[in-house]
């Protein structure tokens, strides 16, 4: 297919946050609180924020074939401290514009991100935010390929990834990929599901690309 795996820049964030919107469109969290038609302007600017936060720490990753996106995940490395103050700034505009389109729901979805933290792992680690296929390229290999350099980067300095998913059509995935799943949180009020937490042990995860449909 001619997958070409990248770090994702600045000028493509809308056009990822965009191809976001459409990977998580059934998201079960997400969506409860941003409902109606104002979740076409909301989804793209929740996840542009997310991508403008993280993308000074250098492991916000793009896939392309010919040119087209169709693919990002978000990192956040071991060592992260919290972006600059113009990351900052670009982030918390789409925040606001979030805000303003749904300023009750809005504010419990970001309290329920926000509770997640505290039940990720207490050492240094790996933290996928979210990695999103475009829906028509989806179960072809894009997920692995573009969540594959920070497995190895983790498997080299024998660190841990972490993530969570409100999906369980992905917990096979991520177990090919040599995640076990944890515990399931539920800080999101009123929301139909929680979501489940997955850790991956550095050091000896390499699996064979051969097995993974995601």
């Amino acid at each position: 297919m001619g997958i070409q795996i990248g770090s994702l820049t600045r000028d493509d964030v809308d056009r990822a946050s965009r191809l976001l919107s459409r990977a998580f469109a059934e998201d079960p969290i997400i969506t409860f609180y941003l409902r109606g038609r104002r979740r076409k302007i909301a989804l793209p600017a929740f996840f542009a924020a997310v991508l403008e936060e993280m993308l000074p720490f250098g492991h916000v990753y793009d896939a392309q074939i010919n040119g087209r996106l169709v693919g990002a995940a978000a990192w956040l490395p071991p060592d992260a401290v919290g972006p600059d103050d113009g990351a900052k700034r670009r982030a918390r505009r789409y925040q606001q514009q979030v805000q303003r389109l749904f300023p009750s729901s809005s504010r419990d979805l970001y309290a329920g991100f926000s509770a997640l933290e505290d039940f990720h792992p207490r050492e240094p680690h790996w933290y996928l935010a979210f990695v999103g296929i475009a829906p028509s390229w989806q179960s072809r290999g894009m997920g692995r390929a573009l969540l594959q350099p920070v497995m190895d980067l983790a498997d080299a300095a024998n660190r841990s990834c972490y993530l969570e998913t409100p999906f369980p059509r992905t917990h096979p995935f991520y177990e090919r990929l040599g995640f076990t799943r944890r515990a399931e949180h539920s800080p999101f009020p009123g929301a139909p599901q929680g979501v489940v937490t997955f850790l991956r042990s550095g050091g000896d995860n390499r699996r064979s690309a051969k097995d993974d449909k995601g």
